[in-house]
This record gives C-alpha cells, structure tokens and sequence, in this order.
C-alpha cells in the first residue's frame, strides 16, 4: 500500500514537470530565422468589433545574449514602409487590414545580423506583438569612404 502510494506521487510529480517544462519551453520558443536569431509573435486582439479594418504592429527588438532592447539605430522594414524603432529598442505601426495581405518584416541594426520573418497573415487580427531578438555581427565593421576616381 504505501509502495502504491509512493508510486501515484512520483507519477504525478512527474507529470507535473512535464506539464510545466512544456508549457515554459513553447513560451520561449523562438521562431528561428537564418541568421541565428528569431522572433515572437503574441497576437493580442482578433476580430474586434471596433476599427475591425485596422492593424497594429509593435513590439520590441532585442540583443538575444543580454535580453536587453538594442538602441537606434535599428530599421524595420514592414511591407514596402521603413520604419525606425525607439531609444528603447520599441516600434508600432497602424495599418489597414486587406484580407488575404501577406507581408514580411526586416530588421536591421548596425553590429547585429539582419533578420527577415517567415511571411505573415494578420488577416481578422487587429493587434499582433512582434519581438525580434538579433545575434552580435561577428564580422569585422569597415569603415566605408566614397572613392573619387579622376580619369586621367
């Protein structure tokens, strides 16, 4: 009897890690991207009665090693608009919401690897949050200076 006991509870704690070791790692899952980053997207509102045709994009871009908001400059290129985030590494943008309009994202930042997301389908959406978490360049930065060449 108590062997049986014994057994039930280290079943059950066993599932009990299971459960939340799962649910922990798909939270933190990343989608990858070719360049050893990724990105999170966490849809906030579908479907809303009110402005039902409007988007909303943000979120915030990411150092993948500190966890730390990188600083300007980083440019997002959404669709065919560019736009640039915050001090704080944060971005938005508010858009129309055609049906069956599938788009991709790029980040860019000086230092860090650009990366693109897979494309996207915000269609019935009305508020999406999108992270991007960026990897360290590790090659070498050069210094570029326009060269005039006079014929002679």
């Amino acid at each position: 009897m108590f062997i049986m006991k014994k057994i039930n509870l280290s079943l059950i704690l066993f599932a009990f890690v299971i459960i939340l070791n799962g649910c922990s790692s798909t939270k933190n899952k990343l989608i990858p991207t070719a360049n050893k980053g990724g990105y999170k997207i966490n849809v906030i509102r579908s479907k809303s009665k009110i402005n039902s045709d409007d988007v909303i994009i943000k979120g915030t871009v990411f150092d993948i090693e500190t966890g730390k908001p990188i600083s300007p400059p980083v440019l997002l290129t959404i669709g065919c608009i560019k736009i640039q985030a915050s001090s704080q590494g944060q971005y938005s943008y508010k858009t129309k919401n055609f049906k069956y309009d599938y788009f991709f994202i790029e980040v860019i930042s000086i230092g860090y690897k650009s990366i693109t997301t897979d494309f996207l389908d915000l269609t019935g959406k009305n508020e999406v949050i999108i992270d991007f978490y960026l990897t360290q360049d590790d090659r070498p930065f050069i210094h570029c200076e326009p060269v005039i060449q006079t014929k002679k």
